[in-house]
């Protein structure tokens, strides 16, 4: 029986992972499965898709995947990943509800994001987006366990995410990533765009 305080995030994550990982170009592909060991593959596809697993999991992913991928391949992964977590059955009805009550913007997604981390995890933290001005948002993750904080890949992949807002509303924008606070388990993403399919 697991610890009620344990990080844990939902089985289907890992396993939309491992799903959109097999459709990456070689040799990226196979670089990234030679680093995920049999256990790890078990625990993952052995779990039903609403099933909670130990963070240690999404973490190791996020690590193999900065390692066999390199920062830039990695980064772009992100991108695309958060854009088919999005249209999938778990966040779309979340999506179109902000839609609805506060129209389709890089803050709507600010404002909403916090309903998508509890989604996904448990017991890893708080994620807590304000929009700063017409154009400014900001997304705070606050109390992450050193597992996550500490782990480079992870870390890259929030902001690598939060640029495949942009690519979702085809807009353009950056995101900058402060993690001055880091070991404290803060981390900071400032969200900054242009109008729709105009420079930032």
């Amino acid at each position: 029986m697991s610890d009620s305080s344990e990080p844990l995030v939902k089985a289907r994550f890992c396993q939309d992972w491992l799903a959109l990982v097999a459709q990456e170009q070689e040799p990226y592909r196979t670089r990234f499965f030679a680093r995920v060991t049999p256990e790890m593959r078990a625990q993952i596809d052995g779990a039903a898709r609403v099933a909670w697993l130990p963070i240690a999991l999404h973490v190791g992913l996020a690590d193999i995947q900065l390692a066999s991928f390199g920062p830039a391949r990695a980064h772009d992964y992100y991108r695309r990943a958060f854009v088919s977590a999005i249209k999938g059955p778990i966040f779309a009805p979340v999506l179109m509800t902000a839609v609805r009550l506060l129209g389709l913007s890089p803050g709507t997604f600010a404002r909403w994001a916090s309903r998508g981390h509890d989604t996904a995890y448990k017991n890893v933290g708080t994620m807590q987006g304000e929009v700063l001005g017409t154009h400014r948002a900001q997304i705070t993750f606050s109390g992450l366990p050193e597992i996550c904080a500490r782990s480079d890949g992870w870390v890259m992949s929030t902001q690598g995410s939060a640029y495949g807002v942009y690519d979702l509303l085809e807009m353009r924008g950056v995101v900058r990533i402060d993690t001055s606070e880091r070991a404290q388990g803060k981390i900071v993403l400032e969200l900054e765009w242009g109008d729709r399919n105009k420079p930032a």
